[in-house]
């Protein structure tokens, strides 16, 4: 827990001085390493377990999470997370080697980022069929996972320090009418109690449904967390590129990095008939930078991506 400082206490007792160096305030951001700094609610092995004070406790089995959702994050489309290595029991607590928290570049925190990868859209361990199981063997899936990271509270301890519940690719869809459904309501996650649930596939998939409203003093307790700095310091997408200074650019927009083999004289080849042109898929500017691939990963077609606005065909 952050100890205030007494200098700060009062809102006029910095010296004049200091303005100088505004220039130099981001030294400050880049300390912070929130992306870690909450605890983790794990589903391994179908049960709900979490890492305090070095202790992990664990939900008995079958045992619904019910808790209060205090944020969500990234706001818009998915966060991405690769591990160098096949799937371990510590791996749902430990931060991934490569990870992009708006799902469009590598965060410039990770450890590992693939050799000349400068956007998601180009990283190979964003392919389908770049997966592997647990043994080694090849998937359908993708090496880099999607997910949606959810702050939460558990119901029964709304004073407690929040949790990130990581919410995994084969979850995304229901978490979307979860919240389709409360936006239709017009009820804020922050007001309600949410149950967490495993469905009865073999691998770990959650669904969720709404159990109660919240009293007034609750919700008001509620609607404060989510907007305190322990919450707001901790979203991966809002703070963790900013901290770093890196600007917000689309890098699936710049050229590629320059080769370093030498350069080959153009030979000229034999003219070949013109083929038809092929129908492409064109994301809109409504998709708001998402590729094709993050809207497919949850189990959008193409007929709803034209319907919608996010795709034409040209």
């Amino acid at each position: 827990m952050t100890t205030e400082i007494s200098i700060f206490n009062k809102a006029d007792n910095k010296p004049a001085h200091l303005a100088k160096y505004a220039a130099l305030a981001n030294e400050g951001a880049g300390m912070v390493t929130s992306f870690a700094s909450l605890p983790k609610m794990s589903i391994r092995g179908k049960q709900f377990r979490y890492m305090k004070d070095d202790k992990e406790y664990v939900y008995p089995m079958g045992q619904a999470l019910k808790c209060v959702i205090l944020a969500v994050d990234p706001p818009e489309g998915v966060s991405k997370a690769w591990y160098n290595s096949n799937y371990s029991e510590s791996a749902e607590f430990s931060l991934p080697d490569c990870f992009s928290s708006n799902g469009i570049k590598p965060d410039p925190q990770s450890a590992m980022i693939p050799a000349g990868v400068r956007s998601c859209a180009e990283c190979p361990k964003n392919a389908f069929g770049s997966g592997r199981d647990s043994a080694g063997v090849p998937t359908k899936g993708k090496a880099c996972a999607d997910v949606k990271n959810l702050f939460i509270v558990e119901s029964h301890n709304m004073d407690e320090q929040p949790m990130i519940l990581r919410v995994p690719a084969t979850s995304l869809k229901a978490l979307s009418g979860y919240g389709r459904l409360l936006a239709k309501q017009n009820v804020p996650p922050q007001l309600l109690v949410t149950q967490v649930t495993f469905t009865d596939v073999t691998h770990p998939q959650l669904e969720f449904s709404a159990v109660n409203f919240l009293n007034e003093g609750d919700a008001d307790l509620m609607v404060s967390k989510s907007q305190s700095d322990e919450v707001q310091m901790a979203l991966p997408s809002k703070n963790i590129i900013a901290a770093a200074n890196v600007p917000d650019t689309d890098l699936r927009k710049l050229p590629p990095p320059p080769s370093d083999t030498p350069e080959v004289p153009d030979i000229p080849k034999p003219p070949v008939a013109e083929k038809p042109a092929l129908p492409v898929k064109v994301m809109t500017a409504k998709a708001n930078g998402l590729g094709y691939d993050a809207f497919i990963a949850q189990n959008w077609t193409d007929e709803q991506l034209i319907q919608n606005g996010y795709m034409e065909i040209k």
